[in-house]
Order: structure tokens, then sequence, then C-alpha cells
């Protein structure tokens, strides 16, 4: 298995064959790939002269015996694909998507496996402290003849079946079992693992997953199915392995391979990933404050059509900020991309500040923000003022690559009465 590493709006060129270790997909890989394009979003990577451009969703994309590895472009790190690798994986611990369950291996040691092989791991980490409480076990109901008597006798059976053996009791009885359909999917979900290609680490800790499911029934697992689970006391506590489940097996393409393999793609939404990680640092700093936050909500809609009485352009806003009465007190917004360099308005997009102005006017207030990833042109916080207002905008540059930084702080001013 061969592996491209790229960085995320990298051009990759299509060549009729590949030689070597050479940074290139061929043209029945090209073929796949706009295959697969069709079932995925429709900006996740687009097409040139003879090259494919990656957009801003990152993961892994496996076409056949290649596997194409696409992190995120950080500033001044476009060389060092393991420190984007470690930003990437730090960001999914901070979005929730990812458990820091390894002693802080997810966003160190980890830095140097493939990124298929981190998510393996992390669900291999995440399934195995479940099973360590034991496994999901369901009550069926069994009708046997037994020897003694085990939950109620059938009088009617017993009758029919044992007139002449008296020694046989015909029962009925609920007994625990393993062989269920949460523990089906999860054996589905493991032997297909196995046919990625992962590394030594990860294939040794799947190998030993699935040795603990055995004596599991095999079926053909869809999403469908995933989806149709109920969770109640005793089963809630799988619900994350089974989240994770679901994205193994939408991510695996049946039907778009190469020679034998079927297509796989893991891939994430930068915009939204920044999104999430934005939030869950601000929402630090706002507890502190003795503030709320709320994401994507409420939502109000920007004007009326008078005439019909209809409202029209939904406005959702990232991060919404009140304080105790429940008054909004700040928005802001994050915005995963480059700002243009030689633009001379700062670089910074002119409908992002547009929708910064209608933010400040719907929900009446005048502290905003616009959360951008650190950059050449961004290096420190600017202060931009809405003109024939009272309304500021904070241009908010955030290293995602820091351990520790201004975050909270550019957080706190933000909202701070």
């Amino acid at each position: 298995m061969e592996s491209i590493t790229l960085i995320e709006h990298e051009v990759l060129p299509i060549v009729p064959r590949r030689s070597g270790n050479q940074r290139a997909i061929t043209a029945e890989q090209a073929r796949a790939l706009e295959k697969l394009g069709k079932k995925l979003p429709g900006n996740v990577f687009s097409w040139g002269r003879d090259s494919v451009r990656f957009s801003q969703y990152c993961g892994i994309i496996c076409l056949g015996n290649l596997l194409l590895e696409v992190l995120p472009k950080i500033h001044g790190q476009e060389e060092e694909p393991g420190t984007c690798r470690k930003a990437l994986i730090s960001m999914l611990i901070r979005a929730r998507w990812l458990k820091l369950q390894r002693g802080g291996s997810a966003g160190i040691a980890l830095q140097k496996c493939a990124l298929l092989d981190v998510f393996i791991l992390h669900f291999c980490d995440l399934l195995h402290e479940e099973i360590k409480q034991g496994m999901i076990r369901l009550y069926i109901e069994r009708n046997e003849n037994l020897p003694v008597l085990r939950g109620r006798l059938l009088t009617e059976q017993q009758l029919k079946r044992n007139m002449v053996h008296k020694e046989r009791l015909y029962c009925r009885y609920d007994e625990l079992n393993a062989d269920n359909i949460y523990n089906r999917i999860i054996k589905y979900v493991l032997k297909m693992m196995l046919k990625m290609p992962i590394g030594r680490e990860a294939k040794k800790k799947v190998t030993g997953l699935g040795m603990r499911f055995d004596d599991i029934s095999d079926v053909k697992v869809d999403v469908r199915m995933i989806n149709s689970l109920k969770f109640d006391r005793t089963t809630c506590r799988y619900e994350p392995v089974f989240n994770q489940c679901r994205w193994f097996v939408q991510g695996v393409y049946p039907d778009v391979s190469v020679g034998q393999n079927p297509c796989i793609a893991l891939l994430f939404d930068m915009n939204r990933l920044f999104e999430l990680y934005v939030a869950d640092m601000f929402r630090k700093a706002t507890r502190t404050e003795g503030k709320t936050m709320q994401t994507q909500k409420p939502q109000k809609y920007m004007v009326r059509l008078k005439e019909q009485e209809k409202e029209l352009f939904l406005m959702k806003p990232d991060m919404v900020f009140l304080d105790k009465n429940n008054v909004f007190i700040a928005i802001a917004d994050a915005k995963w991309k480059l700002l243009d360099e030689n633009e001379k308005k700062l670089g910074i997009s002119q409908a992002d500040l547009y929708q910064m102005a209608g933010y400040a006017i719907r929900y009446k207030v005048n502290r905003l923000a616009l959360v951008y990833p650190r950059q050449q042109s961004l290096q420190r916080p600017i202060n931009l003022q809405i003109q024939g207002s009272g309304a500021f905008i904070k241009i908010i540059p955030v290293d995602v690559t820091a351990e520790k930084s201004n975050k909270d702080d550019s957080c706190r001013l933000l909202i701070r009465a």
C-alpha cells in the first residue's frame, strides 16, 4: 500500500502510469475519484487540466492500493505534515469527535501515524473501554424442554410433549445473550477494518478485539441498520461507539472501486470542524465570565416580505453570547479560510463583514467577532468599527498549533461588560 500526504488546496497531477513514489494518481484512480465525488459534498475537490485540487475537506481517501491523506494547511507548517496532523487531531479532540483516552498519545505519539490508523486506534480505545464494563447482552425468550423448572412451565406444551417423559419440563424463560444486533454490527465493522490499509499496531488492536466477538453471528450491515438501533440505560454507554461505526460504514463505497478494493473516504469539513473547535474554546471562557453561549441559535430571519407576511434569509450565528438575563451581548463566527494578502481591505471577505453588520442590526448587539486561523496576513487581533453605528468587529486569529495562547483572553474581551 502506497500513501501520499497532501496539504489542503494542494494540486495532484494525473498521469497515465505511476512510477515509484510519484506524487500523482493514475487515470484509473482519477476515474474512481470522479465517481466517488458524486457521492461526496460538491466541493471536496476540483478538476484541472490533468490534475485534481483538494479543498478544505481533510482526512483520508483510499483509491485501491493508494492512500491519500489530506491535512489542514497550517501557517508556517506546510512542510511539516506531522505538525499539521497533530493540529488536526487536536482540533478533533477539542471538537469532541475524538476522545483523549491514550494518556495524551492521541495528540503526540500518534502524529506519526497515518490518519486512518489514528481513527481506528481511537475506535479500538473507545470500544475497549466499554467492553471492560461488559459486552451488550439482551434478554431473548427461549422455549425448551429442561430437566429442572426454569422461568415458567408451559402447561399445554408440557401435556403435548412430555406425557411419557415425566422427568422433563417444558419451560419458557428469558436468557441474557450477547449474540444480538448491537454486537453483530460491531463485529462487522471490526472485520471491515481489517480489510483497510492499516498499520501493524492498528491491525493488532482490531484483531484482538475481533476475537472477543468470535461467537457473534455474521451479518451484512448498512447505515439504516445502525440508525435503527435504540438506546436505553443498559446500552446508552455504547452510543459513541455506534456513532463511530456509522461513520466508518458511511465512508466505505463498495460500488466505487479500483481493482478489487472498494474506495474509502473519511473526511472532515474544516469549516465545520474549526467552528466546533472555536466554540469549545470560547465556551470555557464564557463560563469563567459568568455568561452563557449558544451555538447555531437563536435563528432569526433578516427580512420580512410584507405583502405575504413571509420571512426570508435565515441567520444562524455560529456563537451567540448572553448575559445572566439572557440578553444578547455579543456574536462570533468562525471562518476556516485564508485571507487574500493582496487584498487592500485587510484581506477580510466583504461578505463576512456584511454578515456581521446584519447580525448587529437584527440581534441588536454592538460587539461582534470574526475568528480565523492565524496566518501570514493575520498575526494579531484587529479592531474595526462599523461606520454610522456603535458596533465593533474584532478580528481574532487563532493558532491551532499552540498549546496555550491568548484565545481565551480574546473571548473575554469580546463578552466582558
